[in-house]
């Protein structure tokens, strides 16, 4: 027995083409962080011809697309300089933040493609969204042409976009070819966000994973009856499911929850290591039923809302001794 985590390739390439659809631009398929959970190599090699352009944030996660045989454009967005020389050897795209990055790429005899990338607001990295002119002109001068521009929204944020319109202004004077983006899931609708491309992750995998499991246990307890570690006791007569699958799988300690014959149950007790167990009040389910840990019936949302954090922290928790599973019915 196992928990399996069901990948569906062909929401996320629908995904994708209604961004496509929406936006009428380039689109960045962002696969960093094991492709949000969903698989890196897999997503990838599954969606490289529907995307523009590939993201992670690291250059072992490109080295390992290549290695994996995605021959699709890649931005690192977190590339050293000291990494530069083997991004051009993988035909790599790197993000340069700062003038470190700058001078690095003038000293190369072959320096990857790369794209800059400015602060407008977040705070985190990027040359500072006041001197894109400056950054343009001294790039121009070291005879770099960078093949993009870009910027980070925090949140939808009009004094971000307008830093980064100053920001575009100044690139298209020095760099007409490069592309723009700052948009991404939470603000494809933003207006005036869209420019060249815009870089997507909630967009592309909104609904595409389910993680399913077995109860294993199931069992009748008594008011006062302890459950789990810390002996949590019963407020009222119940019946229990332990349900196979914990930490060690993804499954957070904070309160959660089981779907099992289209019922929502709560846990009970703290999530232990490699099970949990939930309340089914008066129906006592049958060992081998499976159980839904997130699917439609139970979203990554509705997870994240339980447990005081966000979805993406979901979704990228689920694996351990997990087995993905993948699906495609358009190929």
């Amino acid at each position: 027995m196992e928990l399996l985590i069901k990948v569906d390739l062909a929401r996320i390439r629908r995904n994708v083409a209604a961004v496509r659809a929406a936006t009428g631009g380039r689109v960045l398929l962002m696969v960093k962080a094991d492709a949000y959970g969903h698989g890196m190599k897999r997503v990838a090699r599954a969606l490289e011809s529907d995307a523009d352009m590939l993201g992670v944030a690291v250059l072992e996660e490109g080295r390992a697309l290549r290695e994996s045989g995605v021959t699709a454009p890649v931005l690192v967005a977190a590339a050293d300089a000291s990494e530069y020389a083997e991004a051009a050897d993988l035909g790599l795209t790197v993000a340069v933040c700062d003038e470190s990055g700058l001078d690095a790429l003038a000293a190369m005899r072959r320096p990857p493609a790369f794209h800059l990338k400015f602060d407008t607001g977040m705070h985190r990295l990027g040359f500072p969204a006041e001197d894109a002119a400056k950054v343009c002109a001294r790039a121009a001068r070291l005879g770099l042409a960078p093949e993009g521009c870009y910027s980070h929204f925090g949140a939808p944020s009009k004094s971000q976009l307008a830093r980064f319109g100053r920001v575009a202004a100044a690139s298209r004077r020095t760099f007409p070819r490069a592309l723009l983006h700052i948009a991404s899931s939470g603000t494809l609708d933003f207006p005036g966000a869209l420019y060249d491309m815009v870089r997507v992750g909630h967009a592309a995998y909104a609904g595409a994973m389910r993680v399913e499991s077995r109860v294993i246990a199931s069992r009748r307890a008594k008011a006062g009856d302890t459950v789990g570690y810390g002996l949590m006791p019963l407020a009222r007569d119940t019946c229990i499911a332990v349900v196979l699958g914990g930490y060690a799988d993804g499954v957070r300690r904070a309160r959660t929850a089981a779907v099992i014959g289209g019922v929502r149950y709560p846990s009970l007790g703290s999530v232990c290591m490699d099970m949990f167990a939930v309340d089914t009040g008066d129906r006592c389910v049958r060992p081998g039923e499976t159980a839904v840990l997130l699917g439609e019936e139970l979203t990554a949302r509705e997870l994240a809302d339980m447990q005081g954090t966000v979805d993406y922290d979901i979704l990228t928790g689920f694996g351990g001794r997990a087995k993905r599973i993948y699906t495609d019915d358009q190929r």
